[in-house]
């Protein structure tokens, strides 16, 4: 599973001082770990409206830092949450990303 291997590996040395419009790196990955737990474990595919908005901000704020990696162990961490924020946005009913 995407999560799980995501898990387990350590934060890539490169994005320890990593920001995107003043909000490190470092963050995104907590709240993106918080929220897809809650995806995968006992809410089983449901996210609450700010649940989902954290996602979505972390998945504009990703899309925006990843070109601009330029090493490949954080260019690499940092895509694979960008991809997991995407696949849950595509698994979320538009009606509930728009709250």
């Amino acid at each position: 599973m995407l999560f799980a291997e995501q898990c387990g590996l350590s934060y890539p040395d490169d994005l320890i001082s990593v920001e995107i419009y003043g909000y490190p790196m470092l963050l995104i990955d907590n709240d993106l770990a918080g929220c897809v737990t809650s995806y995968v474990g006992h809410r089983r595919g449901v996210l609450d409206a700010d649940q989902l908005r954290i996602v979505r901000e972390c998945a504009r704020d990703l899309r925006a830092l990843v070109p601009r990696l330029r090493r490949r162990e954080g260019r690499i961490y940092a895509a694979r949450w960008l991809h997991i924020a995407e696949l849950i946005m595509s698994d979320t009913p538009e009606e509930c990303q728009l709250r």
